[in-house]
């Protein structure tokens, strides 16, 4: 069991305050938290010594570079976190560096999940799906996929070609239901109906798994055979139909790339440096195909060690929860925490994991073929960079910001003349969309349309939070709307105690007369931006950088808000419906929106579809079908 102590440390980080701390540390593995005066997490960092590790710090200080002794000199407090091993120690490290993103612990930009293909093969008749972790022991899970859009590819083209049932139905081969619209498109066997049995069901799922496992010539083999078989008994329209499907997967398998042809499944790493910047490669093999690559970027990483950059990409991807690890992971050197590496994997997988540093042959040209892309990707990252550095700049000056907006959080409120009125929150970071911070509220202070007062109660709300759990402020806030929405906004924030620690701009559409040229005295649109305590508004040229940018967030909020809008409508016409029904309560009608995801697919299920809905009987089921199709 892990145990928590704190040792405070007074003196503003004075290094003989420090000193007197150190005595009592434990010689156990754990992992050590620094903090500042604001009790602020400077670091997070695991050992299997703290008193060895946490002492070294204040040891010979200079010999450090600039950022640790720069870090050292603002502690003021540290914890410490006692656990039984060196393994459990580095696994407990990376989920509180993941939740805190302490400053001075290198950061990765990127903190996604990759996505899998799940064949739920303990099912009677199995499905394939989507799913960002492995949680379900009795599934096959395939992947990783380093885009959705790769894997929704691979799930649309088996879909496509292989005629696997969508439903999330649980069929025991017992009671039969009306089949769904794939069934009459060749594109379901429809198990539901109980027309196809387990075992010729069974034989499209064998066929799954060979497309999603790269084993071409098996597969191929297989269909070849079934083509022929039908041909013989004179079953041209399947026949047919295998030979469009052997075609398919014929084109499907060239496009793959062949790195290993003993079909091993492995991880390949290696990094490139590029004055302050370093990129990390990654290339996932599975059945010797590659399957996918990632590039994990740092910026300003100069004074952090390769060592420990390879590490933190390594317990990015394989220390989650659910996280699918390889027989094999292929390293550019010998990495210092290699033997802690494959015991916790070892134990996570609970199968033998080989971490290796390969010196010759294959192996060692597949970590150069990641390297070669590691220097090819860092130099469009730091271009990429650089430009968007730049737009940032640009930003600051035309708009005379207090700070470089690397953080935005754009607001919009929506509402239907008056009715269901919502507010969205989306982030930008880095110029680019941070889809994990987007926020979409639910108005409940007022009835009617008051978009100042729904403004005024989505800023209280996420700003009063943010503040309640130390959350960081964005550097800038923008608002969908001119100087009254400004005005309100100011009037929040001053109240919270931040107006002075964010910029605050708002940006509106106006119109203005053409004085010159043919269009003398016509109205044209422009957009201009609105500062608290300014009077005069900044109006923006067109086709500008600094304007681009900020209607990019600006359009993005307002979607965001209408699609929540919208679903929102979807189940209140669903809940309006269903409550007119006798017998239907809140918990039923619950139940029945969860099961059916719209009045749509409520109003299309059959008799026994609708009775599978738990608490819903066979007269309950009839009276609904009754209400809905009259």
């Amino acid at each position: 069991m892990n145990k928590e102590t704190r040792h405070a440390v007074k003196g503003g980080g004075d290094i003989s305050s420090v000193r007197d701390k150190l005595s009592n540390l434990p010689n156990l593995p754990g992992v050590y938290l620094f903090k500042d005066d604001q009790q602020s997490i400077l670091y997070i960092g695991k050992s299997k010594s703290i008193r060895n590790r946490v002492r070294s710090y204040f040891n010979n200080s200079a010999k450090h570079n600039l950022r640790i002794q720069l870090m050292v000199s603002r502690i003021h407090d540290f914890s410490l976190i006692v656990t039984d091993t060196e393994a459990e120690a580095l696994i407990l490290e990376e989920q509180l560096i993941k939740r805190h993103h302490p400053r001075y612990n290198v950061a990765l930009k990127d903190g996604k999940s990759y996505p899998y293909c799940k064949l739920t093969v303990g099912e009677m008749y199995p499905r394939l799906m989507l799913v960002r972790e492995k949680i379900d022991a009795k599934s096959e899970y395939y992947g990783p996929y380093t885009s959705v859009k790769d894997a929704r590819q691979v799930l649309k083209a088996v879909m496509t070609y292989f005629p696997l049932r969508t439903s999330k139905m649980l069929l025991d081969g017992k009671k039969t239901y009306r089949p769904c619209l794939n069934f009459q498109m060749k594109r379901c066997l429809a198990p539901c109906r109980g027309v196809v049995s387990v075992e010729e069901y069974g034989k499209v799922v064998r066929q799954v798994r060979l497309f999603l496992k790269g084993r071409d010539k098996e597969l191929l083999r297989e269909l070849e055979q079934r083509m022929k078989q039908s041909s013989k008994k004179l079953e041209y329209e399947k026949s047919a139909q295998y030979r469009d499907q052997i075609r398919a997967m014929s084109r499907i398998f060239e496009r793959q790339m062949v790195l290993d042809i003993k079909g091993k499944d492995q991880d390949v790493f290696n990094l490139f440096r590029e004055a302050d910047s370093t990129g990390i490669q990654v290339l996932f093999i599975r059945n010797g195909r590659l399957l996918g690559t990632d590039f994990f970027f740092f910026e300003d990483s100069s004074e952090a060690s390769a060592d420990n950059l390879l590490g933190q990409v390594l317990h990015r991807i394989y220390m989650p929860e659910g996280s699918i690890v390889p027989r094999e992971i292929l390293l550019p050197f010998e990495y210092t925490d290699r033997k802690l590496l494959e015991d916790a994997l070892n134990k996570k997988s609970e199968r033998r994991i080989y971490v290796v540093c390969p010196q010759k042959g294959r192996k060692k040209e597949l970590v150069t073929m990641a390297y070669n892309n590691a220097k090819v990707n860092l130099s469009e990252e730091r271009r990429r960079y650089a430009k968007n550095t730049n737009i940032l700049k640009n930003v600051k000056y035309e708009l005379k910001l207090n700070r470089l907006p690397e953080v935005v959080e754009a607001f919009d409120i929506s509402h239907l003349s008056g009715t269901m009125t919502v507010a969205s929150m989306v982030c930008w970071k880095n110029n680019s969309a941070s889809n994990k911070d987007y926020r979409k509220y639910k108005i409940k202070s007022i009835s009617g349309p008051d978009d100042f007062a729904s403004l005024k109660e989505v800023l209280t709300r996420r700003y009063k939070r943010a503040l309640a759990e130390g959350e960081k402020l964005p550097d800038l806030i923008l608002i969908d709307g001119g100087k009254g929405q400004i005005n309100i906004a100011e009037k929040v924030l001053a109240e919270l105690g931040i107006l002075r620690k964010v910029d605050l701009i708002g940006l509106a559409k106006g119109r203005s007369a053409k004085k010159m040229g043919r269009s003398r005295g016509q109205n044209i649109d422009y957009e201009y931006v609105v500062k608290p305590k300014q009077k005069n508004e900044i109006r923006m040229r067109r086709n500008s950088d600094v304007l681009y940018f900020l209607q990019n967030i600006r359009d993005e909020s307002h979607r965001f808000a209408i699609e929540f809008q919208r679903k929102l409508k979807r189940k209140d016409t669903l809940h309006s419906r269903i409550d007119d029904i006798q017998g239907i309560g809140t918990k039923r009608r619950r139940l029945l929106l969860k099961h059916f995801g719209s009045l749509t697919g409520l109003r299309q299920a059959s008799l026994d579809e609708i009775m599978q809905v738990p608490g819903i009987s066979q007269n309950l089921a009839q009276e609904i079908q009754d209400f809905l199709q009259s």
